[in-house]
């Protein structure tokens, strides 16, 4: 035990080994157990859970720092295994969750990607000599020379900076694939896959940031309250898995390309009287004539519920009797409208740019928009000179 009073180093053996057990026992929980309700739907609901089982499992190596709590050698070994094995580790989850495929790259593609992936296994193999070289010293196996603990700090830093630039790349990528999903499959705002999309981006990015200010730290009691924060992430975690009144798959998350309206009642048109209904028609030709709500990159339906205060069914009805086909043929004919607008106005500027402030995802996608209405290529509407 080090120089520090007995109740500190209770209270920081307890919360590693806290830390430790719940791992493993989500180790347990994503290797062994797949919930009943899902059946069928669990690979494609969960299609990372190995990888999130790794990573739960590989907090094992913690285990000697919690044999000696406290002591610097062993707090800078766990401290750099953490932020050296959680960014690529979360780089692989989000590739198979989100692009349902590794980090190894397929046949066919560029030298560019072979060559990332080959650093990336230089990088790989030199993180595994670092952390055993640390591991061998703090388990009193060997003693590096004074100066290993600013070069330890200097390496793990870059290495981190490597792995936590890509990771804000796919937190990039994530947002792109959301939006190109909301716009080219209509998905609304039930849409299980772009809802997670949307909530999980930027987390792997903040599990980085936090892993990288313990290590930066160096000091047990921000160790302590890293293994307490984790503790209870997991607990969380193991009481969402284990929930068994969560429903299937199909019952959850219906596949719906836009609310679906209630039968109209006999001798009426819809649910609407024509007084209200020409309130909320005007109130959404307002928002989309005025307002130019359009443009807001990840509008859904919901959106203009809370706008126009009224449910789906209602929302629907307003949308078609307006001779809309859906609200995303709503929102496209609008923006196409706006882009050819811009392009008219503004001919000499980039169609990324009016892309983007149109609400598209990107240029390719505002083209496809113009194919869809029966328009020409934007470029086309540039005016003559």
């Amino acid at each position: 035990m080090c120089n520090i009073p007995m109740t500190s180093y209770l209270v920081l053996f307890s919360a590693n080994l806290a830390f430790i057990l719940t791992n493993l026992y989500g180790w347990l929980l994503k290797w062994f157990y797949k919930p009943k309700a899902y059946h069928e739907d669990f690979n494609q609901l969960f299609p990372a859970y190995r990888s999130v089982g790794w990573l739960y499992l590989l907090q094992a190596f913690e285990l000697p720092y919690l044999l000696h709590v406290g002591q610097p050698e062993a707090l800078l070994y766990v401290n750099a295994f953490a932020l050296l094995v959680y960014p690529p580790l979360l780089l692989v989850m989000c590739e198979e969750y989100f692009f349902g495929s590794s980090l190894t790259p397929p046949q066919g593609r560029g030298i560019g990607t072979h060559l990332k992936a080959g650093v990336s296994r230089l990088l790989f193999l030199g993180e595994g000599l670092g952390v055993g070289l640390l591991l061998l010293q703090a388990l009193g196996l060997l003693r590096l020379p004074e100066w290993h603990r600013p070069v330890t700090f200097v390496a793990v830093g870059v290495l981190f900076l490597w792995f936590f630039w890509r990771n804000i790349r796919m937190a990039l990528r994530i947002g792109r694939a959301i939006r190109r999903v909301n716009e080219d499959t209509y998905a609304d705002s039930d849409d299980f896959p772009a809802r997670t999309g949307e909530r999980m981006q930027w987390i792997p990015t903040a599990i980085c940031l936090l892993m990288a200010l313990n290590f930066f730290l160096d000091d047990p009691v921000v160790k302590g309250f890293r293994d307490v924060f984790f503790t209870v992430v997991n607990v969380w975690f193991c009481i969402y898995t284990l929930n068994p009144r969560r429903k299937a798959y199909e019952e959850k998350e219906p596949q719906q390309t836009h609310p679906q309206p209630l039968p109209a009642k006999e001798g009426s048109v819809g649910h609407l009287t024509p007084d209200r209904y020409a309130e909320l028609s005007q109130h959404l030709e307002s928002l989309l004539t005025e307002q130019h709500i359009f443009t807001e990159p990840h509008i859904t339906a919901y959106t203009l519920m809370q706008h126009l205060g009224i449910n789906a069914n209602y929302l629907t009805e307003v949308i078609q009797r307006s001779g809309y086909q859906s609200f995303y043929d709503m929102i496209c004919q609008h923006r196409v409208r706006y882009a050819i607008s811009l392009i008219r106005r503004q001919p000499d500027r980039r169609l990324a740019d009016i892309a983007e402030q149109c609400g598209f995802s990107s240029a390719s996608s505002m083209t496809k928009a113009f194919a869809s209405q029966g328009k020409q290529s934007p470029s086309a509407y540039r005016p003559n000179r």
